[in-house]
């Protein structure tokens, strides 16, 4: 029989051996490595669930850039589900900094005031869906919104410096696009970045042939695949 199934006398204090609670289905399911990002994309905090308990949840185990790109998950130490399968970062104080709800599969968002939006998804899938640059060369349109086309370019294979492509614009451009004498192009942090002398332009991609400048706008400006 376990010694943890009868009452132990220790120094006339009974004490009764409790077994942790195993762990549930939808916890299991969350064990692994995963990523954290803003909706720009532009920062990113790798973190690993577990099952191991602690005191105030499960052991999460953050990645160290986290406390840098996101100053508010500086003391989180545990993590926790909630209503309707719910994921929760819990810090040192038991206090709930970010509750994340399923979009998706395995796609998950929060919101935090002040801060905007945050997206959760593994570690994997953020890798399946990197682009490489073989996949973006080619002629694009550069457009305001669908209807109104702004410039014709060409997403070259020559290499310029570095990680950079040599990028060429086609004659007919509206004036605006023209003075920002857009030249070289990369991909970064899986976002499309264009650049001239005017600037660097970040585009992220919102569908397999549409790229969309970041951060967003209402007046959105969009790359198309021609």
């Amino acid at each position: 029989m376990s010694r943890c199934a009868l009452p132990l006398l220790v120094f006339g204090v009974c004490i009764v051996c409790v077994p942790a609670r195993a762990a549930t289905e939808a916890e299991q399911a969350m064990v692994g490595a995963w990523q954290i990002s803003n909706a720009a994309r532009d920062k990113i905090c790798p973190l690993s669930f577990t099952v191991e308990r602690v005191e105030r949840g499960l052991k999460v185990e953050l990645d160290g850039a986290c406390a840098t790109a996101f100053p508010s998950m500086k003391d989180i130490v545990a993590w926790s589900t909630g209503k309707n399968d719910s994921v929760q970062l819990i810090d040192s104080k038991g206090t709930i900094v970010l509750d994340f709800s399923e979009v998706e599969t395995l796609m998950y968002e929060a919101e935090r005031k002040g801060e905007g939006l945050y997206f959760m998804q593994t570690q994997a899938a953020v890798k399946s869906s990197t682009v490489s640059a073989d996949q973006l060369f080619g002629d694009w349109t550069l457009l305001q919104e669908f209807e109104k086309p702004l410039c014709k370019l060409t997403l070259t294979n020559a290499p310029s410096e570095g990680d950079t492509y040599k990028l060429a614009i086609k004659p007919g451009c509206t004036a605006a696009i023209a003075n920002l004498g857009l030249s070289t192009w990369r991909l970064a942090d899986n976002e499309l970045l264009l650049t001239g002398r005017g600037g660097t332009w970040r585009f992220s991609e919102s569908d397999v042939s549409i790229w969309e400048r970041v951060p967003p706008s209402t007046d959105p400006m969009l790359l198309m695949r021609q």
